[in-house]
């Protein structure tokens, strides 16, 4: 898996540095000074680099993901508010999942507090097609 990551702003930037020492281009929405951005200001940038987004917002991120055809992926670390070892301890294992994986097009990733990544099509395939 070759795409980048975008971190949001709601996690740390220290996420940027495991995703490197892994071998994984990465940065944070902060760098690239996008801090303060609207959610739906970010998705073009995100759509355009074609970057794979970390965030824990999922609330925002899944609403607006929904409504993309094709988009590199979404992570979503689940619990919110997480210190940074937390974050960082969840992301490696996202990290393990993901680089057995060829590519998280159309797919959400996700993992909670227990370290359970789960992986899914985001948007869902409509359960009864036309």
């Amino acid at each position: 898996m070759h795409d980048p990551f975008l971190i949001d702003e709601c996690l740390s930037p220290d996420l940027v540095a495991l995703a490197h020492a892994r071998g994984h281009d990465a940065t944070h929405v902060v760098f690239r000074g996008l801090a303060g951005t609207p959610d739906r200001d970010l998705l073009p940038i995100i759509r355009h680099e074609g970057f794979i987004f970390v965030t824990n917002n999922a609330k925002d991120f899944l609403k607006l993901y929904a409504r993309e055809n094709v988009h590199a992926g979404l992570v979503v670390i689940v619990p919110g508010g997480i210190p940074t070892d937390i974050q960082l301890r969840l992301f490696a294992c996202v990290l393990d999942v993901v680089e057995q994986k060829t590519d998280l097009m159309n797919r959400i990733v996700e993992v909670y507090s227990d370290g359970t990544v789960d992986i899914r099509d985001w948007p869902q395939s409509d359960p009864h097609p036309l």
